[in-house]
């Protein structure tokens, strides 16, 4: 990987995948567990989701949500179909 100069919540690390995949950071989804990641995925302008599966390390469902990110899930089996559905929203 990349050494990042800084570390989130700054948002380098999106802008700099985003760039590499020569996309707009707006048509990035990134998959977050942390607030601070959350933060950062936002901060880059990104649609951000939630992985909240209630173990320790992970941020909880209610402060994923306060940190603004668009959904929340606990299982990553639950991921295809979110994504499906919210790219034919017209949504990252």
């Amino acid at each position: 990987g990349h050494e990042m100069p800084r570390s989130k919540p700054h948002p380098d690390v999106y802008l700099a995948a985003a760039a590499g995949l020569r996309v707009a950071p707006t048509r990035c989804a990134v998959i977050e567990d942390t607030v601070t990641g959350a933060r950062a995925g936002l901060a880059a302008g990104a649609t951000v989701f939630g992985y909240s599966p209630g173990a320790p390390g992970h941020s909880s469902a209610d402060a994923l949500r306060e940190a603004g990110v668009a959904h929340v899930f606990a299982d990553m089996a639950e991921l295809p179909a979110l994504l499906a559905r919210r790219s034919a929203e017209g949504s990252p």
